[in-house]
């Protein structure tokens, strides 16, 4: 069983030639960022690609030099359609216009009261599939486990993650920032929550994915991973007019060198 595109023509282009021109041009279009250490993990946004691809692109661009150096990923956004407690991760592998994505085994991540098979929470969800052609572009072959966040324990949840690591894992959250604010105000308040993603606290994050990002904060204090922004635009950058937009970040978090 496979699960569809749900926003391929909406999102991004449906015919695959189309969609690897976009992404190429912007992986091209994408600086060069040194990373402070090893990446581990990733935030980045899960608008339509017109809007947020080119923020996106800065954080995969970092994947197309260590493409051999991950081979699962552990994939985490924010529920738009169905309200639950939980999290929910797939057991059907996903399909795009690039082919198919390939899950690993979801049997194995079950836990009561945590995390759940649903169906019915991935097949609309678009925050988890507009990341999976970036995926396919740049790390090429990979494992997927992805889980769709509801109402959770973050810090149970990082802490559950934490024990599926190991070397060739990277973790990615999807998440914009703010919605359809003036630009001025969206700069404001989008720093702001940059700066506290980037500071550890976790008490103020206006983003549709806060609860993942949250996650992503308690693992990386597990983990003793730092944060270390890439970019950060919004709508009124990109495309998009600039009375009322969307901001979109990227931040990348590394373990830091030791020797």
């Amino acid at each position: 069983m496979t699960r569809p595109p749900a926003v391929a023509g909406v999102f991004y282009p449906q015919k695959a030639e189309e969609l690897k021109q976009m992404i190429g041009s912007f992986l091209q279009q994408a600086e060069e960022t040194k990373l402070k250490g090893k990446l581990k993990a990733l935030i980045v946004p899960h608008a339509g690609y017109i809007y947020s691809g080119i923020v996106a692109a800065q954080g995969y661009k970092l994947l197309e030099k260590q493409k051999h150096s991950f081979k699962k990923v552990i994939l985490l956004g924010p529920s738009h359609y169905v309200t639950f407690y939980g999290a929910a991760i797939a057991d059907e592998d996903f399909l795009t216009p690039f082919g198919k994505v390939k899950c690993g085994d979801a049997t194995k991540w079950i836990k009561e009261g945590l995390i759940e098979i649903s169906p019915e929470a991935h097949s609309q969800e678009h925050s988890l599939e507009v990341q999976l052609p970036f995926l396919q572009e740049t790390l090429k072959e990979f494992e997927l486990y992805a889980l769709v966040i509801g109402t959770v324990n973050e810090a149970k949840l990082a802490k559950f993650i934490s024990e599926k690591l190991d070397d060739d894992t990277l973790v990615i959250v999807s998440s914009d920032l703010s919605h359809y604010l003036e630009y001025g105000k969206a700069v404001l308040k989008d720093n702001q929550t940059i700066s506290n993603i980037l500071k550890g606290d976790a008490a103020d994050l206006d983003a549709c994915g806060r609860t993942p990002i949250k996650v992503l904060m308690h693992l990386a204090e597990l983990k003793g991973w730092k944060p270390q922004l890439i970019d950060y635009r919004n709508s009124g950058d990109t495309a998009g007019d600039k009375s009322r937009v969307v901001g979109y970040g990227c931040t990348a978090y590394v373990e830091l060198n030791t020797s």
